[in-house]
Protein backbone atom coordinates (compact mmCIF):
# COMPACT_ATOMS: atom_id res chain seq x y z
CA UNK A 1 0.00 0.00 0.00
CA UNK A 2 2.75 2.44 0.90
CA UNK A 3 4.35 1.58 -2.43
CA UNK A 4 1.22 2.89 -4.12
CA UNK A 5 1.37 6.14 -2.20
CA UNK A 6 5.05 6.73 -2.79
CA UNK A 7 4.71 5.98 -6.48
CA UNK A 8 3.11 9.44 -6.49
CA UNK A 9 6.26 10.87 -4.92
CA UNK A 10 8.52 9.20 -7.46
CA UNK A 11 6.33 10.28 -10.39
CA UNK A 12 6.53 13.88 -9.17
CA UNK A 13 10.18 14.27 -10.26
CA UNK A 14 10.66 17.16 -12.67
CA UNK A 15 13.01 18.60 -15.27
CA UNK A 16 15.35 16.60 -17.45
CA UNK A 17 15.96 15.96 -21.10
CA UNK A 18 14.27 13.51 -23.43
CA UNK A 19 15.41 9.92 -23.86
CA UNK A 20 13.87 7.38 -26.22
CA UNK A 21 14.94 3.80 -25.52
CA UNK A 22 13.81 1.18 -27.99
CA UNK A 23 10.66 -0.82 -27.24
CA UNK A 24 8.47 -3.49 -28.78
CA UNK A 25 4.95 -2.29 -29.68
CA UNK A 26 2.09 -4.04 -27.96
CA UNK A 27 -1.43 -4.71 -29.28
CA UNK A 28 -3.53 -1.87 -30.69
CA UNK A 29 -5.16 0.22 -27.93
CA UNK A 30 -8.87 -0.24 -27.28
CA UNK A 31 -9.48 2.12 -24.33
CA UNK A 32 -8.70 5.78 -23.66
CA UNK A 33 -6.12 4.75 -21.07
CA UNK A 34 -4.33 2.55 -23.61
CA UNK A 35 -4.50 5.32 -26.22
CA UNK A 36 -2.91 7.72 -23.74
CA UNK A 37 -0.19 5.18 -22.91
CA UNK A 38 0.53 4.87 -26.63
CA UNK A 39 1.21 8.63 -26.78
CA UNK A 40 3.96 8.42 -24.16
CA UNK A 41 7.58 8.59 -25.34
CA UNK A 42 9.40 5.28 -25.03
CA UNK A 43 10.88 4.11 -21.76
CA UNK A 44 8.71 5.38 -18.88
CA UNK A 45 9.94 3.98 -15.57
CA UNK A 46 6.83 4.75 -13.54
CA UNK A 47 3.31 5.15 -14.93
CA UNK A 48 0.40 6.17 -12.72
CA UNK A 49 -3.18 6.02 -14.01
CA UNK A 50 -6.22 7.35 -12.14
CA UNK A 51 -9.70 6.91 -13.62
CA UNK A 52 -11.43 9.89 -12.04
CA UNK A 53 -14.61 9.45 -14.07
CA UNK A 54 -14.95 5.90 -12.71
CA UNK A 55 -14.40 7.11 -9.14
CA UNK A 56 -16.89 9.97 -9.44
CA UNK A 57 -19.51 7.58 -10.84
CA UNK A 58 -19.14 5.19 -7.91
CA UNK A 59 -22.19 5.37 -5.61
CA UNK A 60 -20.11 4.87 -2.46
CA UNK A 61 -17.13 7.21 -2.92
CA UNK A 62 -18.15 9.37 -5.90
CA UNK A 63 -19.49 12.38 -4.00
CA UNK A 64 -16.51 12.34 -1.63
CA UNK A 65 -14.04 12.18 -4.52
CA UNK A 66 -15.72 15.09 -6.32
CA UNK A 67 -15.67 17.23 -3.18
CA UNK A 68 -12.08 16.32 -2.32
CA UNK A 69 -10.83 17.35 -5.76
CA UNK A 70 -12.24 20.86 -5.32
CA UNK A 71 -11.65 21.35 -1.57
CA UNK A 72 -9.36 24.11 -0.29
CA UNK A 73 -8.58 22.77 3.14
CA UNK A 74 -4.88 21.98 3.10
CA UNK A 75 -3.15 22.83 6.36
CA UNK A 76 -6.42 23.94 7.94
CA UNK A 77 -7.58 20.58 9.23
CA UNK A 78 -5.56 18.06 11.22
CA UNK A 79 -5.31 15.69 9.43
CA UNK A 80 -5.80 17.50 6.10
CA UNK A 81 -9.06 16.58 4.37
CA UNK A 82 -7.77 17.33 0.90
CA UNK A 83 -4.36 16.60 -0.64
CA UNK A 84 -4.14 20.07 -2.13
CA UNK A 85 -5.78 23.47 -2.10
CA UNK A 86 -6.55 26.33 -4.46
CA UNK A 87 -3.02 27.70 -4.24
CA UNK A 88 -1.59 24.30 -5.17
CA UNK A 89 -3.96 24.01 -8.14
CA UNK A 90 -2.93 27.48 -9.30
CA UNK A 91 0.75 26.51 -9.20
CA UNK A 92 0.30 23.12 -10.85
CA UNK A 93 -1.75 22.74 -14.05
CA UNK A 94 -1.87 18.97 -13.44
CA UNK A 95 -3.54 19.47 -10.05
CA UNK A 96 -5.77 22.14 -11.50
CA UNK A 97 -7.05 19.67 -14.10
CA UNK A 98 -8.16 17.09 -11.54
CA UNK A 99 -11.54 18.70 -10.84
CA UNK A 100 -12.78 18.15 -14.41
CA UNK A 101 -10.49 15.40 -15.73
CA UNK A 102 -11.90 12.00 -16.62
CA UNK A 103 -8.55 10.22 -16.67
CA UNK A 104 -5.03 11.17 -15.57
CA UNK A 105 -1.84 9.41 -16.71
CA UNK A 106 1.50 10.46 -15.21
CA UNK A 107 4.75 9.04 -16.54
CA UNK A 108 8.19 9.45 -14.96
CA UNK A 109 11.51 9.09 -16.75
CA UNK A 110 15.06 9.03 -15.40
CA UNK A 111 13.83 8.50 -11.83
CA UNK A 112 16.54 9.08 -9.24
CA UNK A 113 18.84 10.87 -11.71
CA UNK A 114 19.56 14.45 -12.74
CA UNK A 115 17.65 13.70 -15.95
CA UNK A 116 14.35 13.06 -14.15
CA UNK A 117 11.23 14.27 -15.96
CA UNK A 118 7.47 13.81 -15.70
CA UNK A 119 4.76 13.97 -18.33
CA UNK A 120 1.10 14.28 -17.39
CA UNK A 121 -1.61 13.32 -19.87
CA UNK A 122 -5.16 14.41 -19.13
CA UNK A 123 -8.39 13.25 -20.71
CA UNK A 124 -10.94 16.01 -20.24
CA UNK A 125 -13.92 17.46 -22.08
CA UNK A 126 -12.86 20.82 -20.61
CA UNK A 127 -9.76 22.59 -21.92
CA UNK A 128 -6.78 22.10 -19.62
CA UNK A 129 -4.91 25.28 -18.65
CA UNK A 130 -1.42 25.27 -20.20
CA UNK A 131 -2.14 21.86 -21.66
CA UNK A 132 -0.90 20.94 -25.13
CA UNK A 133 -3.77 19.40 -27.17
CA UNK A 134 -2.77 15.91 -28.31
CA UNK A 135 -6.16 14.63 -29.41
CA UNK A 136 -9.80 15.66 -29.31
CA UNK A 137 -9.96 15.34 -25.51
CA UNK A 138 -6.32 14.65 -24.55
CA UNK A 139 -3.87 17.24 -23.22
CA UNK A 140 -0.17 16.96 -22.34
CA UNK A 141 1.60 18.78 -19.52
CA UNK A 142 5.33 18.76 -18.87
CA UNK A 143 8.68 20.08 -20.13
CA UNK A 144 8.42 21.30 -23.75
CA UNK A 145 11.04 18.84 -25.01
CA UNK A 146 8.78 16.05 -23.76
CA UNK A 147 5.39 17.41 -24.76
CA UNK A 148 6.74 17.89 -28.30
CA UNK A 149 7.37 14.16 -28.45
CA UNK A 150 3.78 13.51 -27.35
CA UNK A 151 2.56 15.95 -30.02
CA UNK A 152 4.57 14.11 -32.65
CA UNK A 153 3.07 10.78 -31.63
CA UNK A 154 -0.42 12.30 -31.63
CA UNK A 155 0.28 13.51 -35.16
CA UNK A 156 1.00 9.94 -36.23
CA UNK A 157 -2.29 8.82 -34.72
CA UNK A 158 -4.12 11.62 -36.54
CA UNK A 159 -2.50 10.40 -39.77
CA UNK A 160 -3.90 6.91 -39.11
CA UNK A 161 -0.50 5.44 -38.26
CA UNK A 162 -0.92 2.49 -35.85
CA UNK A 163 0.56 3.33 -32.46
CA UNK A 164 0.61 1.34 -29.22
CA UNK A 165 2.37 1.26 -25.88
CA UNK A 166 5.40 -0.93 -25.17
CA UNK A 167 4.44 -4.61 -24.92
CA UNK A 168 6.53 -5.20 -21.78
CA UNK A 169 4.92 -2.22 -20.08
CA UNK A 170 1.44 -3.52 -20.90
CA UNK A 171 2.27 -7.00 -19.60
CA UNK A 172 3.57 -5.61 -16.33
CA UNK A 173 0.55 -3.30 -16.10
CA UNK A 174 -1.75 -6.33 -16.24
CA UNK A 175 0.25 -8.39 -13.73
CA UNK A 176 -1.78 -7.26 -10.69
CA UNK A 177 -5.11 -7.13 -12.53
CA UNK A 178 -7.33 -9.83 -10.95
CA UNK A 179 -9.31 -12.21 -13.14
CA UNK A 180 -12.91 -11.09 -13.52
CA UNK A 181 -12.34 -7.55 -12.27
CA UNK A 182 -14.74 -5.07 -13.92
CA UNK A 183 -12.08 -2.39 -14.35
CA UNK A 184 -9.66 -0.25 -12.38
CA UNK A 185 -9.70 3.13 -10.66
CA UNK A 186 -5.96 3.07 -9.96
CA UNK A 187 -3.07 1.45 -11.80
CA UNK A 188 0.64 1.89 -11.19
CA UNK A 189 3.34 0.29 -13.31
CA UNK A 190 7.02 0.65 -12.44
CA UNK A 191 10.23 -0.71 -13.93
CA UNK A 192 13.02 0.54 -11.73
CA UNK A 193 16.77 0.39 -12.39
CA UNK A 194 19.21 0.75 -9.49
CA UNK A 195 19.07 4.57 -9.30
CA UNK A 196 15.29 4.58 -9.27
CA UNK A 197 15.12 1.82 -6.63
CA UNK A 198 17.45 3.81 -4.41
CA UNK A 199 15.28 6.91 -4.80
CA UNK A 200 12.09 4.99 -4.04
CA UNK A 201 13.66 3.41 -0.95
CA UNK A 202 14.70 6.83 0.35
CA UNK A 203 11.38 8.54 -0.37
CA UNK A 204 9.24 5.70 0.98
CA UNK A 205 11.47 4.85 3.92
CA UNK A 206 12.01 1.30 2.67
CA UNK A 207 15.02 -0.84 3.47
CA UNK A 208 14.77 -2.39 0.02
CA UNK A 209 12.83 -1.36 -3.09
CA UNK A 210 11.54 -3.69 -5.82
CA UNK A 211 12.72 -3.73 -9.40
CA UNK A 212 9.19 -4.05 -10.79
CA UNK A 213 5.83 -2.98 -9.39
CA UNK A 214 2.32 -3.59 -10.67
CA UNK A 215 -0.59 -2.09 -8.72
CA UNK A 216 -4.32 -2.42 -9.32
CA UNK A 217 -7.01 -0.76 -7.24
CA UNK A 218 -10.76 -0.38 -7.58
CA UNK A 219 -13.93 0.49 -5.69
CA UNK A 220 -17.31 -1.13 -6.20
CA UNK A 221 -19.18 -1.34 -2.90
CA UNK A 222 -15.89 -2.36 -1.32
CA UNK A 223 -12.29 -1.32 -1.93
CA UNK A 224 -9.40 -3.54 -2.96
CA UNK A 225 -5.78 -2.82 -3.81
CA UNK A 226 -3.34 -5.41 -5.12
CA UNK A 227 0.38 -4.61 -5.05
CA UNK A 228 2.70 -6.99 -6.91
CA UNK A 229 6.40 -6.31 -6.31
CA UNK A 230 9.37 -8.20 -7.75
CA UNK A 231 12.88 -8.25 -6.40
CA UNK A 232 15.84 -7.03 -8.41
CA UNK A 233 19.22 -8.66 -8.70
CA UNK A 234 20.70 -9.75 -5.38
CA UNK A 235 24.12 -11.03 -4.33
CA UNK A 236 22.53 -12.96 -1.46
CA UNK A 237 20.34 -15.21 -3.56
CA UNK A 238 16.68 -15.17 -4.54
CA UNK A 239 15.19 -16.54 -1.30
CA UNK A 240 16.89 -13.99 0.96
CA UNK A 241 16.06 -11.13 -1.41
CA UNK A 242 12.38 -12.10 -1.50
CA UNK A 243 12.30 -12.38 2.30
CA UNK A 244 13.79 -8.89 2.64
CA UNK A 245 11.25 -7.45 0.21
CA UNK A 246 8.36 -9.12 2.04
CA UNK A 247 9.63 -7.74 5.36
CA UNK A 248 10.03 -4.27 3.85
CA UNK A 249 6.44 -4.27 2.60
CA UNK A 250 5.17 -5.36 6.03
CA UNK A 251 7.11 -2.56 7.71
CA UNK A 252 5.76 -0.06 5.19
CA UNK A 253 2.20 -1.14 5.92
CA UNK A 254 2.84 -0.84 9.64
CA UNK A 255 4.29 2.65 9.23
CA UNK A 256 1.34 3.71 7.11
CA UNK A 257 -1.09 2.37 9.72
CA UNK A 258 0.45 4.75 12.28
CA UNK A 259 -0.28 7.89 10.28
CA UNK A 260 -2.81 10.17 12.05
CA UNK A 261 -5.07 10.47 9.01
CA UNK A 262 -5.17 6.68 8.60
CA UNK A 263 -6.14 6.29 12.25
CA UNK A 264 -8.84 8.94 12.01
CA UNK A 265 -10.36 7.20 8.97
CA UNK A 266 -10.30 3.88 10.83
CA UNK A 267 -8.26 1.77 8.41
CA UNK A 268 -5.05 0.79 10.29
CA UNK A 269 -6.26 -2.78 10.78
CA UNK A 270 -6.93 -3.17 7.05
CA UNK A 271 -3.27 -2.40 6.45
CA UNK A 272 -1.67 -4.45 9.21
CA UNK A 273 -3.79 -7.50 8.34
CA UNK A 274 -3.26 -7.24 4.58
CA UNK A 275 -2.86 -10.62 2.93
CA UNK A 276 0.59 -11.38 1.53
CA UNK A 277 1.80 -14.20 -0.66
CA UNK A 278 5.14 -15.03 -2.27
CA UNK A 279 5.06 -16.31 -5.84
CA UNK A 280 8.57 -17.04 -7.04
CA UNK A 281 10.36 -13.68 -7.18
CA UNK A 282 7.13 -11.75 -6.63
CA UNK A 283 5.53 -10.58 -3.39
CA UNK A 284 1.77 -9.94 -3.63
CA UNK A 285 -0.04 -7.77 -1.09
CA UNK A 286 -3.83 -7.44 -0.99
CA UNK A 287 -5.47 -4.66 1.01
CA UNK A 288 -9.25 -5.00 1.26
CA UNK A 289 -11.93 -2.87 2.92
CA UNK A 290 -15.39 -4.45 3.00
CA UNK A 291 -18.67 -2.64 2.18
CA UNK A 292 -19.77 -1.71 5.72
CA UNK A 293 -16.23 -0.68 6.70
CA UNK A 294 -15.83 1.40 3.53
CA UNK A 295 -19.13 3.16 4.24
CA UNK A 296 -17.81 4.17 7.68
CA UNK A 297 -14.52 5.36 6.15
CA UNK A 298 -16.44 7.53 3.68
CA UNK A 299 -18.57 8.96 6.49
CA UNK A 300 -15.47 9.90 8.48
CA UNK A 301 -13.74 11.39 5.46
CA UNK A 302 -16.82 13.38 4.54
CA UNK A 303 -17.06 14.72 8.10
CA UNK A 304 -13.43 15.85 7.91
CA UNK A 305 -14.07 17.52 4.59
CA UNK A 306 -17.17 19.31 5.84
CA UNK A 307 -15.46 20.39 9.05
CA UNK A 308 -13.81 23.21 7.18
CA UNK A 309 -11.09 25.44 8.58
CA UNK A 310 -10.53 24.72 12.27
Amino acid sequence: MKLALYALVVVACGGGSAQTPTSTPGPAPTTDAERMLALLPSGPQVVLEIDLARLRANPVVGELVAKTLTADLVGEIDPPASPFGAADRARSPALGALATADLIVLAAYGVGTSEAATITLVSSSTEVTNGVPVGSTFYALGPPEWTRQVEARAGLVAAATPLSADADLLRLRDHAFPDGAPGASLRVTARLPADARKELAIQAGLTVAPAQISIWGDVVDDLAIIVDAEIGESKDGEAKAVARLEAAVKRALGDLAELPAVKVLGIPNSLTTARMAVRGTWVRTIVAIGPSHLARVVERATALLEKGPS
